[in-house]
């Protein structure tokens, strides 16, 4: 039933009222850090809502992209490409000026080891950001993550929540990522708008696609640990 064309169709193709929006939007929009796993699609989503809306708008997508194949379907789909280094010296200062910044930089995966490059990317790059671009409407991601465990039944973390700075240096970093935007925004009258996403439901990755993989694979005998540490309490050793 699904293929990945329908998937990718499915997220790129805009609403109505996405289309209305946009025509609101001042100026161009460039997304750093596009080159992960929902740059694309966020750039190709922007692209088809300004094109639905019949509007002259650029989108920009920066990233170093190691990976050929986002690079050709961004420029498939007239998303215009800059790639780079973000934490080289100076290349921020070679980026063009856009009214409108999507922050989509962060390293999550391969902290444990190289802590050093995930604090600094995580902590020191965001303020450099709002220095950079302190004339532009900043959104910057920022994680769910940054919120203790919740029971299940309870519905989860709310924004109002404490957030936690004891569960690694991820998630410590992500705290000073959200700190040095506020820092910066403070310093230099950046408008920041912070946006914490509690998970990307992508179906090729995730929660989700780990518990159907399970299921396909007929193991359904999930660890207690594993629950625990997805869902934030111990449950049943296996699903109903």
């Amino acid at each position: 039933m699904w293929t990945e064309e329908k998937l990718n169709n499915l997220m790129t193709t805009p609403s109505d009222a996405l289309a209305e929006d946009v025509k609101k939007i001042k100026g161009d929009i460039m997304i750093l850090g596009a080159g992960g796993k929902m740059g694309p699609t966020l750039a190709i989503l922007a692209k088809n809502a300004i094109k639905k809306a019949n509007i002259n708008k650029r989108v920009i997508a920066v990233s170093r992209f190691s990976d050929s194949i986002a690079r050709n379907v961004l420029e498939s789909n007239d998303v215009e490409i800059i790639a780079c280094d973000l934490m080289e010296e100076g290349v921020l200062d070679k980026l063009p000026d856009v009214e409108n910044i999507i922050y989509m930089v962060g390293r999550k995966f391969g902290t444990v080891g190289d802590e050093i490059l995930s604090w600094g990317m995580n902590t020191w790059l965001p303020v450099e950001v709002a220095k950079r671009f302190k004339k532009s409407n900043i959104l910057a991601f920022s994680t769910g993550g940054v919120y203790g465990l919740t029971p299940v039944f309870d519905g989860g973390s709310i924004e109002t929540d404490s957030i936690s700075t004891t569960s690694g240096d991820y998630v410590m970093s992500a705290v000073g990522r959200e700190r040095m935007f506020q820092f910066g925004s403070e310093k230099y009258g950046t408008k920041v708008f912070l946006y914490r996403l509690t998970y990307a439901i992508d179906l090729r990755y995730g929660v989700i696609h780990d518990i159907a993989t399970s299921v396909i694979n007929d193991n359904l005998s999930l660890s207690k640990h594993h629950f625990s540490t997805v869902f934030g309490r111990e449950m049943p050793t296996k699903l109903p």
